[in-house]
């Protein structure tokens, strides 16, 4: 019997990420997103500055400024913010796939799965109740999570359209200004280069986010299903990304469970969602709500974390 109770307990220990850089696992998902991001700005840059380079230009008889007269008309700039639109419309804004409004929906979706897939594999293997009575085909094409994926999907394309139009403005504010000013057209072209490279940095950013996020609500929202329709109670085990640049606020809350509200205030509060590469996994709560853990996994992910704490705490 007493065999039979500890394999009983360690049966129930959660599935901790092994990967301490990415608890996530959504790396491959995130370095796929990042190479497409960087492919559609060398394409919108290029495609830019072609734009810019068939505006014609009269070199100055004074030899004492480099500047040069631009041939365009203000009346033409409506013409130039235009085509802008168009070839921000095609490389941020465009569909690359049948299946997607947005070309950026489908490392979303992959991330959903994947936070999906995760928790119904963790849960299965912590609940016999659960694991009779729910699939990941079940999940996945359950009412409540397509309705999350369309929400998702909503404010994704919501941010790109927003960085598309807020990039327009910016580029026919660069060429504007160049023609009236009589820029070179060489610093006019590194203008124009630096302000695309702000906004590469913006949606390299977004992504990265965005793709932990969805995983997180993807598993979030699996826990509250199984808890309200299966009467299974679980917390959230923090496993921390624990690299050199891992914010200490962070760090510190690895080996520690939290309840969904807890998890979902934290990254509400301030930047905590940006650049933050921690998971949780959900853990079952006994009658009293503490969380069943063996102690070898709870000392070893304290002495984890105290280990990174002793090398980059105090940077």
């Amino acid at each position: 019997m007493a065999r039979a109770r500890v394999a009983k307990a360690r049966q129930r220990n959660p599935a901790v990420p092994s990967n301490p850089e990415d608890r996530t696992g959504t790396g491959g998902i995130r370095q796929r997103a990042r190479a497409e991001i960087r492919r559609r700005f060398a394409g919108l840059e290029a495609d830019v500055l072609a734009l810019f380079n068939r505006i014609p230009t009269y070199a100055l008889n004074d030899l004492r400024t480099p500047d040069v007269r631009y041939g365009l008309r203000p009346e033409d700039l409506a013409g130039i913010a235009e085509e802008l639109q168009a070839t921000l419309d095609r490389w941020i804004a465009d569909g690359r796939d049948p299946n997607y409004i947005l070309w950026y929906d489908a490392y979303q979706a992959e991330a959903a799965q994947l936070g999906t897939a995760q928790s119904v594999s963790n849960l299965t293997n912590l609940s016999p109740t659960y694991a009779a009575a729910r699939t990941l085909a079940q999940v996945v094409y359950s009412e409540p999570y397509r309705t999350r994926a369309r929400i998702a999907k909503f404010r994704s394309y919501e941010q790109w359209i927003s960085l598309s139009s807020d990039q327009r403005q910016k580029l026919a504010t660069v060429i504007g200004q160049a023609v009236a000013d009589g820029t070179n057209p060489r610093v006019a072209r590194k203008a124009i280069q630096e302000a695309l490279g702000v906004g590469k940095a913006r949606a390299l950013l977004y992504a990265q986010s965005d793709i932990t996020n969805v995983l997180r609500e993807a598993r979030i929202a699996e826990s509250e299903q199984a808890e309200a329709e299966l009467g299974i109670k679980t917390g959230l085990l923090w496993t921390s990304a624990l690299k050199p640049t891992t914010r200490p606020w962070h760090a510190s809350r690895s080996g520690r469970v939290y309840t969904r509200a807890e998890v979902k205030e934290f990254y509400a509060q301030g930047g905590n969602r940006y650049n933050c590469y921690c998971g949780q996994t959900e853990c079952l709560l006994d009658e009293n709500g503490k969380p069943i853990l063996t102690k070898k996994l709870q000392s070893a992910m304290a002495n984890e974390r105290k280990a990174w704490q002793s090398v980059h705490g105090k940077k």
